[in-house]
């Protein structure tokens, strides 16, 4: 059985939690003290026996942003993550949301993930979900430290896969193939 493999890449400075999210999601751990993404790293989330979550966690220090935009290409869905406890973490999605125009597909997904829920927001939710909204994403709220909302919010994202184009042109063709009367090849 042939495997859909979907390409997420996670974006946002350093420190907002990006890998420590990732880490929830596919293992179920937390560390408190990560050391910092160098580049880019790599993983999978097998969701069922067809569809496989290629996950690019990218690193947040501007000295690799030139590295990064490389990693954009062919991704079906952009994480946006910002530290709800950070100011200035929600202030640069403007500077990220420019580097995904400059590399990315805009047929992607994109999804706005306010993280460390379980601190003190300074960041208000309308305010995220605001930037959401202009930039035509989806928002949610996680805790990578306690797991609050970070399976709903990875979730969300693949519940979404259907709407990406090539996906609904995979759809039709599959659905205009031709019908065997064999049962087995």
């Amino acid at each position: 059985m042939d495997q859909t493999t979907y390409k997420l890449v996670i974006i946002g400075d350093a420190n907002t939690g990006k890998t420590s999210l990732v880490n929830r999601y596919t293992a179920n751990k937390f560390t408190d003290h990560m050391r910092s993404t160098i580049g880019v790293e790599f993983t999978h989330k097998e969701l069922g026996d067809e569809t496989n979550l290629s996950i690019w966690d990218t690193a947040g220090q501007e000295r690799f942003r030139s590295v990064t935009g490389a990693f954009y290409r062919g991704a079906d869905v952009v994480m946006f993550v910002y530290d709800v406890t950070s100011e200035d973490s929600f202030l640069s999605l403007e500077s990220w949301w420019r580097e995904y125009l400059t590399y990315c597909d805009r047929d992607c997904i994109k999804i706005l993930v306010g993280n460390k829920i379980d601190l003190e927001s300074v960041v208000s939710s309308e305010r995220a979900k605001a930037f959401a909204v202009s930039h035509d994403m989806v928002y949610a709220t996680a805790s990578a430290k306690n797991s609050a909302g970070v399976h709903e919010a990875f979730s969300t994202v693949v519940s979404q896969l259907n709407r990406l184009p090539k996906v609904r042109k995979e759809k039709i063709k599959l659905k205009n193939a031709p019908k065997s009367d064999r049962c087995c090849y």
